[in-house]
């Protein structure tokens, strides 16, 4: 797996150890948990604002303060929706990739065709 370290200061860390998903937040505690992989569907990223929107709120010169981006995870039985404030979006696409790939191996393994 690539690098875990999706924000440096204060450190935010999101990877897989042992069959875990691991979210590690030292800005907001309740944030961290280790969550196993059989009891997860799937992760996703929702991003706050498209590009578009972003270019039209500088041209017009609005100012607003800047929405974070959200990591939901898809639990089999609900899901957990945490707040990615100034972190690293391109590693976390990237780490996103990687556990959604890992969670379909283990389905195609567990379920086969």
């Amino acid at each position: 797996m690539q690098e875990k370290v999706i924000r440096k200061n204060p450190l935010f860390e999101l990877y897989v150890e042992d069959h875990h998903v691991i979210v590690t937040n030292d800005d907001y505690v309740k944030d961290n948990c280790i969550i196993n992989m059989n009891t997860i569907s799937s992760l996703e990223l929702i991003r706050s604002l498209s590009f578009f929107n972003k270019i039209i709120e500088v041209s017009i010169g609005l100012w607003m303060q800047s929405k974070s981006d959200v990591l939901r995870i898809h639990l089999k039985n609900g899901f957990k929706d945490i707040v990615l404030t100034n972190c690293d979006i391109k590693k976390t696409e990237l780490i996103i990739y990687e556990i959604n790939h890992l969670l379909l191996k283990q389905e195609n393994i567990t379920k086969p065709i």
